[in-house]
């Protein structure tokens, strides 16, 4: 099971953002709350935070408690979906690829190595642009 949740007090963007993401990981959307973050995490499930750190976004990969992968990206944009929902993430990124691949539902794509793509509900198509 994947649970995915924002920081304690999220902007709204970056809450339906967490929420997009747990739908395309076929995975549950935890609202944290004043929940600190060992309260949320579970030994037997995928743990995702999302949370914005100053001008830059991240999110964590927790698996028994532990950090296991982490994102960052500096933006985030949302477009319209052309074509079919597909579920998962997808990245040209190898080195991305590689350590989200292990815990999570990743499509090595071809061409753009510096963003990681996924599809949320209601026809929404996020873009991230990775950190260099």
């Amino acid at each position: 099971m994947i649970f995915v949740t924002t920081s304690r007090k999220p902007a709204p963007e970056l809450r339906t953002f967490g929420k997009d993401l747990a739908f395309t990981l076929r995975g549950q959307y935890y609202p944290r709350g004043k929940a600190g973050l060992s309260e949320i995490l579970d030994p037997e499930a995928l743990v995702i935070l999302v949370f914005k750190q100053g001008r830059t976004f991240r999110f964590e990969v927790y698996q028994q408690g532990e950090v296991v992968a982490n994102v960052l990206f500096s933006s985030f944009s949302v477009e319209t979906r052309h074509g079919d929902l597909m579920y998962g993430l997808r990245t040209g990124n190898q080195t991305l690829y590689e350590s989200l691949g292990r815990y999570l539902n990743v499509l090595k794509t071809e061409g753009a190595s510096s963003t990681l793509e996924f599809d949320g509900p209601q026809r929404r198509h996020y873009i991230l642009r990775l950190n260099r």
